[in-house]
């Protein structure tokens, strides 16, 4: 019994190194190059753009302040962008920006 585990496992390990012998050959991917973020120019919300994206991909952030004086509102663009396409997020109603940024991936 003993040996046909570690057979078992030397199989697994050899399979498990087959495929990430292949997942290594794919092209790589990498950050979002060429970035720049600033506050839209609505004054409601964050815009981002990265000239590059290199396999990666990337979205705007903003922080938002609310009016009756609660804590602070962070939300982010759900759709993440992988070319020159803007990315933009507004503020909730009755929010005001206080200051934003960008959020990036290397896939």
């Amino acid at each position: 019994m003993k040996k046909r585990y570690t057979a078992l496992l030397a199989g697994a390990a050899i399979a498990l190194l087959g495929v990430q012998g292949g997942v290594a050959t794919a092209s790589p991917t990498g950050w979002p190059t060429g970035c720049a973020n600033e506050r839209a120019s609505t004054g409601a919300g964050w815009l981002a753009t990265c000239r590059h994206s290199n396999g990666g991909h990337y979205k705007a952030a903003v922080i938002c302040v609310r009016e009756d004086g609660g804590g602070d509102v962070s939300v982010h663009s759900v759709e993440w962008k992988d070319g020159r396409d803007p990315s933009f997020i507004a503020c909730p109603p009755f929010t005001s920006v206080k200051s934003g940024g960008i959020i990036t991936r290397s896939y």
